[in-house]
């Protein structure tokens, strides 16, 4: 009886819970294809973008940033040093944008090299800029993106605005799959209550004047990330982060790596465990709401296939089947996901078992490897020591 319980109850749970998630996923999604308001005056603004690595799409991203039109946007990308694949890439794209500014960062010693970055591109901007806009290198943009993401602060709702990236699956591999899911629930969590709202590192904008009042240049100096630590930082503060719908990146994966996968899963639970901990240990429970529920459906059905319960509780068990086929269903034509259902359902379980093995190994874990760099991180994300591999 207890298990029939559960089964009513967790599946229920399960089920509605991915309702909510797709109907604030259609509403996101709707809002993103409206046109970015034009105002008879934007608020000077730079575009900050730190760049490492050779991804395949960065050429394509970065060219997508430098074509926006957001009246008199300056662009400043930022590398840790003059020699790697994306300074060149930089160089070779200046050519073909003069207003263009490179900026040599160097490396860093007491915080993620991403913050290094940021904050050299913050200091390269100037102090005319009113406006801070900050961007992945990855991602690409329609030309309407940097109106989207200021337009909250602009307008006066918020210090702070936030956008979200979602992923466009071009195979039908369960890894590139599993990501498209990762990253679809992540972007409906933000969209699902302002409460849930936080600054993403990948698309996010803020007042150069808070910035300066608020000390975040020295907070950013001694931690590892910026969008989780500066999630820590505003809730404390009680300062609320606005999501721009419209301010969506577009991530494009085909014969996704299971090993990059991970690790970008592995660096997502991490941040929260550092910089936000209550999140981090409600985040425990979603592996757990993933995975029981459809293991209890299973022994419902088959069980009562082989007459070991009874039937009724093997036709609810089958109802709520049903249902969350139904869902995953509604999920994977959101994001257009090639392949069958039965490919977007191993990709929904793949997801929640790797995550719950994830967050695992996180219990104990003291840093952080990111690009090569391991960083030991204490309370609030502060980095204690920097170590390059």
């Amino acid at each position: 009886m207890l298990m029939v319980w559960f089964l009513l109850i967790g599946g229920l749970v399960q089920c509605l819970l991915l309702l909510r998630l797709l109907r604030t996923g259609r509403r996101l999604d709707r809002e993103s294809r409206q046109q970015a308001p034009w105002r008879r005056r934007w608020p000077s603004a730079a575009l900050i973008v730190p760049a490492a690595g050779e991804h395949p799409m960065m050429e394509a991203a970065l060219r997508s940033l430098l074509l926006q039109d957001y009246p008199g946007l300056m662009p400043v990308f930022v590398t840790a040093t003059a020699e790697e694949p994306a300074a060149r890439l930089i160089g070779a794209l200046r050519k073909e944008f003069p207003a263009l500014r490179h900026v040599v960062a160097g490396r860093a010693e007491g915080c993620g090299q991403k913050n290094h970055n940021s904050l050299a591109g913050v200091a390269a901007a100037g102090d005319a800029v009113e406006l801070l806009l900050f961007c992945d290198s990855t991602h690409l943009a329609r030309p309407d993106f940097a109106r989207h993401l200021a337009a909250p602060v602009a307008e006066g709702r918020s210090d702070f605005s936030t956008g979200y990236h979602t992923v466009r699956p071009r195979d039908a591999s369960l890894v590139t799959l599993a990501y498209a899911f990762c990253v679809q629930l992540m972007r409906y969590l933000q969209g699902l209550t302002p409460s849930f709202t936080q600054p993403w590192g990948g698309a996010m904008c803020m007042r150069r004047a808070v910035f300066e009042h608020m000390g975040l240049r020295r907070f950013w100096q001694e931690n590892v990330v910026d969008d989780c630590s500066l999630a820590g930082l505003l809730a404390g503060l009680g300062k609320p982060v606005v999501l721009s719908p419209g301010a969506l990146l577009y991530t494009e994966a085909e014969h996704h790596s299971f090993r990059v996968w991970r690790a970008w899963m592995d660096r997502q639970v991490l941040f929260l465990k550092f910089c936000v901990p209550l999140q981090w240990l409600l985040l425990g429970l979603l592996p757990l709401v993933m995975m029981l529920p459809p293991l209890a459906m299973l022994w419902a059905v088959v069980g009562m296939a082989l007459g070991a319960v009874p039937v009724w509780t093997g036709l609810i068990g089958l109802c709520l089947a049903a249902w969350l086929l139904l869902l995953l269903h509604g999920w994977r034509c959101q994001v257009c996901a090639p392949g069958s259902l039965w490919r977007w359902l191993a990709a929904f379980v793949l997801s929640a078992g790797v995550f719950a093995e994830v967050y695992l190994r996180t219990i104990p874990a003291g840093g952080i490897l990111w690009h090569g760099i391991w960083y030991r991180v204490g309370r609030g994300g502060r980095v204690l020591e920097v170590r390059r591999q």
